[in-house]
C-alpha cells in the first residue's frame, strides 16, 4: 500500500491518452466485450493497474440476441481475461432507464445484468454497478445475490444509499457534488466509500479523483490525507488486491 497516494476506484484507461502515474492505484471498467479486452491489455501491463470486466447496460441494449453474445463475452471474461490475473470485479454492469426508452431495451439490459450477477457469484468476484433512473430495483436485485457490490458514481436517494451500505454494498464518489451526495456522504462511515474518477468521463484523468477526496474531507470535517488514505485502503480491501 505504501507504493500508492490514492485510489481511483473507477476509470477508463482504454479512452485516456497518456501514461499511467506511478503514485495511483487504478481500477480500470470495461463495458463492451471489446474495452474488456483493450482493459485487460493495460492492466497486463502495468503493476498498478487492475480491471473490472463486464458489459454495461447501455451496450447490452444494443443486441437483441443478448443471450447468445453473452456466451461468446462471458466466456471470454470466465478464461482468457481471469487467466491474466489482472480481473478484479465483474462491472461495470447495471441498469440505466435514462436511455432505455423502450420496455424491450429495458427487457435486454434485465437480462445481461442477471447473467453477469451470476458470472461473478460464479467466479467468486464482487461486481461494480451503474445505475441511472433504476437506483432502488438495482439494490433491490441485488439483496437476492451473495455479492459484495460498488455502486459506481451513484445518484440515487441516500436511503438508497444507506440501504445497499448495510447490504453488502459500498458508495464510490465521483469529483461532482450534489445535495443527495452530500447527506449519505455525511451519514455512511468513511469505510463504506470509495473514490473515482470515471476519467475520461466525469473527470478527464484519475488525478481528478482528488477532487472526491476533497469532497469527502470537507463534509465529513476530516483531513484530505486521512480521506486518500482510508479510501484507498477500502478499495485494495473491496477489490481483494495482495
Amino acid at each position: 500500500m505504501n507504493e500508492y497516494l490514492f485510489a481511483d476506484a473507477h476509470c477508463h484507461l482504454e479512452s485516456i491518452a497518456g501514461g499511467l502515474l506511478p503514485y495511483i492505484l487504478h481500477i480500470s471498467a470495461g463495458y463492451s466485450h471489446d474495452s474488456n479486452l483493450k482493459n485487460s491489455r493495460i492492466a497486463a501491463q502495468h503493476s498498478n493497474a487492475y480491471l473490472c470486466a463486464g458489459i454495461a447496460p447501455q451496450e447490452a441494449m444494443k443486441h437483441q440476441d443478448i443471450k447468445i453474445k453473452l456466451v461468446e463475452w462471458e466466456e471470454a471474461i470466465a478464461t482468457q481475461i481471469a487467466d491474466t490475473g489482472r480481473l478484479v470485479a465483474i462491472g461495470e454492469i447495471g441498469l440505466d432507464y435514462h436511455w432505455a426508452k423502450t420496455q424491450e431495451e429495458r427487457f435486454l439490459q434485465h437480462e445481461c445484468f442477471i447473467s453477469q450477477l451470476a458470472l461473478a457469484e460464479r467466479l467468486g468476484l464482487p461486481a461494480v454497478i451503474h445505475s441511472r433512473d433504476a437506483e432502488e430495483e438495482v439494490v433491490e436485485i441485488l439483496r437476492n445475490f451473495n455479492l459484495r457490490y460498488m455502486l459506481h458514481c451513484f445518484s440515487g436517494k441516500a436511503q438508497t444509499a444507506m440501504l445497499a451500505a448495510s447490504h453488502k454494498g459500498i458508495i464510490s464518489i465521483p469529483p461532482l457534488r450534489s445535495k443527495e451526495r452530500r447527506q449519505f456522504i455525511r451519514d455512511l462511515p468513511l469505510e463504506k466509500l470509495v473514490c473515482e474518477s470515471d476519467a475520461p468521463y466525469i473527470g478527464k484523468t484519475p488525478q481528478d479523483t482528488l477532487e472526491a477526496i476533497k469532497i469527502i474531507a470537507e463534509i465529513k470535517e476530516l483531513p484530505a490525507e486521512a480521506v486518500q488514505k482510508q479510501t484507498l485502503l477500502n478499495t485494495i480491501e473491496f477489490f481483494g488486491i495482495k
